[in-house]
């Protein structure tokens, strides 16, 4: 996916901060935006530190 590519990347460059969720569609309320944001994110976001590449040695 889309966001699994960004905080993939936001990884291999060193980034460890937050990742902020910013709701602006008017189709839906607030809390179906929220919890739609943090489904897409849970999906997203490793929960493991990587290990070394073995094959990189």
């Amino acid at each position: 996916s889309h966001w699994k590519e960004v905080v993939s990347t936001l990884r291999m460059v060193g980034y460890d901060g937050a990742l902020s969720i910013e709701h602006e569609d008017s189709l839906t309320s607030s809390r179906e935006g929220l919890e739609r944001a943090i489904d897409v994110l849970d999906r997203a976001v490793f929960e493991t530190t990587p290990g070394e590449a073995y094959w990189a040695e």
